[in-house]
């Protein structure tokens, strides 16, 4: 006889029926508790396996839990594949979120659920409409139904961790953020509190319920579509569809027209995100006559798949946003949308797939909640996550999502919920006033500093307030500069005298407060003091970091040119090395890359050219000091030291890594000792041969993973004092001949 394959598929009998079926053939299969109404089996020839399956079948009878694989509130024309692309719409969020290679656009799974939103609730709403039953109070209640459980629930579990986890400073913010979310204004908050990048901006990897912009804008959108529709259905009954594409095409001019002006608002806010809704409405008013050759559904649909895969590929984080770009994923959506509605397809075929479509059909409570595990994941590690981590954070979610569409979705929503219209209502008042509540008692109680004993709640204060402790006078944020008069420099001391030049990024710029009290009290002599800071930018002229907005390139070239002026009489190069960890650096022209380069390739360029320069400032009578680099570490301390401060007592210290690269610190200090320069080593004052220090009596000397809090940059005061004052008293120094020297790693 052949033997039959392990296969997967789904079946919907009794799990004892299947297994006293499957057992006298002689081939087993054993019951997946987990989607009983759609059960997964899977071929086996093992005995036991077969036992244990009949125990929990059992059980399982005996026991039952109502699972509902589907919706309760299916029809006839339900469409699974819909389901199966809202799993591809939330899985790209989830895997971009947990920084998965191959994913760098998975934001834009968002933007597949405002088209799949569009249509769906446009057909409904469209329907009562044309039926004459369509009511505001039946509608906002199917919302309240499908919204509140859920993100309730979240928010209940946000709390409970918030309270445990965040220091009082964070358990501010997130009153805040919750407050607005209760309200369906995160969006605007967001918006309005935003840095230069955004949404994708560092920060808001602390925000608990940044995801939620995404709800925001929709209900904002279902605040006032309902009475719109209503009314054009009324009053331009054979105008809707133009009347929606002429709003579409207003919402859409105004996104490309904001991406560029002011990228966050475009983000965040709902005009210039509305045409992604509407482009689903208008699937759902039939503007587009039907697919009925299978030839051009297959087109359509396959045509949908590569222009999301695409988008989930090729866009990243540095990509304008939304504007002409999210044109891939919502036309991509609705291609595979308008393929499905008149039969069947390849396209339609692939996302109809049993565990697909479970995914789409949990894909709610999913995304509510990926990422709040993901956040309190990572304040608890006061660090990037591990891949282990992140895995765990996941498969957690992808649990409680499938807790949460059963138990507290599942309830609240279908014909056959136990809940009335006006319960219904009560509950969303209730927990609307205690989200409140709560928000606003966080903000008022300063975040429930009380929560600790006097000498924790010390410690978890004075971490704090190192992440601000940073004197950021000299910076050249991502400047575009074209002349040396665009470089602002900053200068201690005369015009006309002789100066001390400071060249280089972030880690020069902490040492700023010393720099000008040295100087201050005399230690520098005549010399004055002129900072070229450029942060995130390598010494180089021709590398720029991959990264949009930077123009390293041409400030390394206009401050080169600026050290070689005559009342420059000594040049201090420091540079933080976090470029040569990864694949940060590009070949580049005007702060554009035009190639690639490995990081080695990178690392050898920026020494070369370093070499050279010294070199040639040496010929000029000039002297040189390099600054070896800085510690950076794999967590940031202050944050480290408030998680120790809690939770050290329960056994849960955890302690920083060194991430500096020794081979980088080896190359930099050959480079300078062969071309005559002098070395400031920072961790002379930092480091014994064993560790370094991180901390002085559990309060943090850093503000944030490599950056020394400007309170506490004085411990290098007799180092680097020294180290100045030997180079600006020496001569210039004999130089090697440095042109056949290989400083590659």
């Amino acid at each position: 006889m052949a033997r039959r394959r392990p296969g997967v598929f789904f079946n919907r009998s009794r799990p004892s029926d299947c297994c006293a079926s499957c057992i006298a053939p002689g081939f087993r299969r054993c019951y997946a508790p987990f989607f009983p109404q759609y059960s997964l089996w899977v071929s086996y020839r093992s005995a036991i396996v077969s036992r244990t399956c009949s125990i929990f079948a059992l059980l399982w009878e005996k026991f039952p839990l109502r699972l509902t694989f589907q919706s309760k509130a299916h029809s006839d024309k339900y469409r699974p594949d819909i389901d199966g692309l809202r799993a591809v719409a939330v899985l790209p969020v989830l895997f971009f979120h947990a920084q998965v290679p191959g994913f760098a656009g998975g934001y834009v799974g968002v933007d597949i659920f405002y088209v799949i939103s569009g249509y769906l609730i446009t057909s409904v709403v469209l329907k009562d409409v044309l039926q004459g039953s369509f009511s505001f109070t039946s509608f906002y209640e199917r919302r309240i139904r499908r919204i509140f459980p859920a993100l309730f629930g979240v928010l209940i579990f946000c709390v409970v961790a918030a309270t445990i986890l965040f220091s009082p400073s964070d358990f501010v913010r997130f009153g805040k953020i919750m407050i607005a979310t209760t309200f369906f204004a995160s969006n605007i908050y967001l918006k309005r509190i935003a840095r230069a990048d955004g949404y994708f901006d560092h920060t808001s990897e602390s925000q608990a319920l940044l995801h939620t912009w995404s709800l925001s804008v929709e209900e904002q959108f279902y605040l006032f579509f309902p009475a719109m529709l209503l009314l054009l259905a009324k009053w331009a009954k054979g105008r809707l569809a133009g009347c929606l594409i002429l709003l579409a095409s207003l919402s859409f001019l105004v996104s490309i027209w904001l991406t560029h002006r002011s990228p966050v608002s475009a983000f965040y806010l709902l005009i210039p995100r509305a045409w992604e809704l509407l482009m689903g409405a208008l699937l759902a008013v039939k503007v587009l006559p039907p697919l009925k050759s299978r030839l051009w559904r297959e087109i359509a649909g396959l045509s949908g798949l590569v222009l999301i895969a695409c988008a989930v590929i090729l866009l990243n984080k540095d990509s304008s946003f939304p504007g002409v770009n999210a044109l891939f994923p919502c036309l991509g959506a609705a291609l595979i949308i308008y393929a499905g509605e008149n039969g069947q397809s390849y396209a339609k075929g692939v996302l109809s797939f049993g565990p697909l479509v479970f995914i789409g059909v949990i894909s709610y409570s999913l995304y509510l909640w990926h990422w709040p595990m993901v956040v309190f994941t990572r304040y608890f590690s006061a660090g990037d996550l591990s891949s282990l981590q992140k895995t765990v954070a996941l498969l957690l979610s992808a649990g409680l999502a499938f807790v949460s569409f059963e138990f507290i979705e599942g309830p609240f929503r279908g014909r056959e919920s136990p809940f009335s219209r006006r319960q219904i209502f009560s509950f969303g008042v209730a927990a609307s006033v205690l989200s409140l509540a709560f928000g606003f008692a966080a903000i008022w109680r300063q975040g429930f500093p009380g929560r600790y004993n006097s000498a924790t709640r010390q410690l978890v204060e004075e971490n704090t307030e190192r992440k601000e402790d940073f004197q950021e006078v000299c910076g050249n944020w991502r400047t575009e500069v074209r002349t040396v008069a665009d470089i602002h420099f900053c200068t201690l001391g005369p015009a006309a005298a002789k100066k001390i030049m400071f060249w280089g990024d972030s880690h020069v710029q902490q040492l700023y407060p010393l720099i000008k009290q040295l100087h201050d009290s005399g230690k520098f002599g005549d010399l004055g003091v002129l900072m070229a800071i450029a942060n995130g930018c390598a010494p180089a002229e021709h590398l720029n970091p991959i990264e949009k907005g930077y123009h390293c390139d041409a400030f390394s070239h206009f401050a080169k040119i600026r050290a070689e002026e005559a009342d420059i009489d000594t040049v201090f190069v420091g540079f933080n090395t976090w470029w040569a960890v990864n694949k940060f650096l590009c070949p580049s022209v005007d702060g554009q890359c035009v190639g690639t380069t490995s990081v080695e390739e990178a690392r050898r360029r920026v020494l070369q050219e370093l070499a050279a320069f010294i070199q040639k400032l040496s010929t000029e009578g000039k002297k040189v000091i390099i600054s070896l680099p800085f510690p950076m570490y794999d967590k940031s301390i202050p944050d480290l030291e408030i998680r120790n401060a809690i939770f050290g007592r329960f056994g849960f210290a955890g302690v920083a890594k060194d991430i500096t690269l020794p081979v980088m610190r080896d190359d930099i200090s050959e480079m300078a000792r062969s071309t005559g320069a002098t070395i400031f080593d920072p961790r002379e004052n930092l480091c014994d041969r064993q560790s370094c220090i991180t901390d002085l009596n559990g309060v943090s000397i850093y503000m944030d993973d490599n950056h020394i809090a400007a309170s506490e940059i004085h411990l290098l005061e007799d180092n680097f004092k020294q180290v100045l004052q030997r180079a600006v008293s020496q001569g210039t120094r004999p130089v090697a001949d440095i042109s056949a020297t290989d400083h590659s790693p």
